[in-house]
């Protein structure tokens, strides 16, 4: 007959719910930052893309976009 048993340790008792629940706040603005810059960073590469080929894609023209201050 095998027994197997339990000893609880000081590591068992961290509940790894409770530290997603202080984290997730942080990832979430993480994660909103990182897509912020991926979108800039995406404008920019098409910015700088030839006005012929900005054109054939259906991007707007940098005179159409409202003045940023």
């Amino acid at each position: 007959m095998t027994m197997i048993t339990y000893q609880e340790s000081d590591r068992s008792r961290f509940r790894p719910s409770s530290f997603a629940s202080l984290i997730h706040p942080v990832l979430t603005v993480v994660v909103r930052l990182r897509d912020q810059w991926r979108r800039r960073q995406t404008e920019r590469m098409l910015e700088g893309l030839p006005a012929e080929i900005r054109k054939d894609i259906g991007w707007p023209t940098t005179n159409a976009a409202p003045h940023r201050r």
